[in-house]
């Protein structure tokens, strides 16, 4: 990266796009399901640690059986698709608002253009308009109906 930005910086090498779709960074699906399930998973090892612990300062047979709670798991994955805030529910605070949102299936075509609809840290309000303009690189991947600027000048016809 360093090597690059001295290419830029020389001359040699063009100046990247930043709204180019190969320099976006996505959170998709798997990873972020995955992110969810291992803290989850870490929640219910530490459930299973305690409630062998006690088991054995007591001195009773384990039965590994009812130490599994699978309701941590289940509950905490039904928490984070319902409410979109993705994280621990006791750790609210940390979690991130608004991941998970609920399908619109009203007409094929909205459902087609919620499903490509990318959220973007970028205010509507801002001065640049650049960054909320649909780049020609991202034609076919993202519903040119859900920029901003469109919404901002009215120009979505539903």
């Amino acid at each position: 990266m360093v090597h690059r930005l001295l290419l830029a910086a020389l001359g040699r090498r063009e100046l990247d796009d930043r709204d180019h779709y190969g320099n976006k960074r996505l959170d998709l699906a798997g990873p972020l399901l995955a992110f969810l399930f291992r803290g989850m998973f870490k929640n219910l090892l530490k459930e299973i640690r305690i409630y062998a612990q006690k088991f054995i300062d007591r001195g009773k047979d384990f039965n590994l059986e009812l130490a599994i709670k699978t309701r941590i798991i289940s509950d905490g994955l039904k928490y984070s698709l319902a409410t979109g805030n993705w994280g621990d529910v006791k750790k609210a605070h940390q979690a991130r608002a608004g991941v998970s949102q609920v399908l619109n299936r009203l007409t094929f075509a909205s459902t087609l253009s919620h499903l490509r609809r990318l959220n973007s840290p970028i205010g509507r309000d801002g001065k640049l308009a650049k960054p909320r303009q649909l780049h020609n690189t991202l034609w076919g991947m993202v519903c040119p109906a859900e920029t901003p600027e469109v919404h901002k000048t009215s120009q979505h016809t539903p």
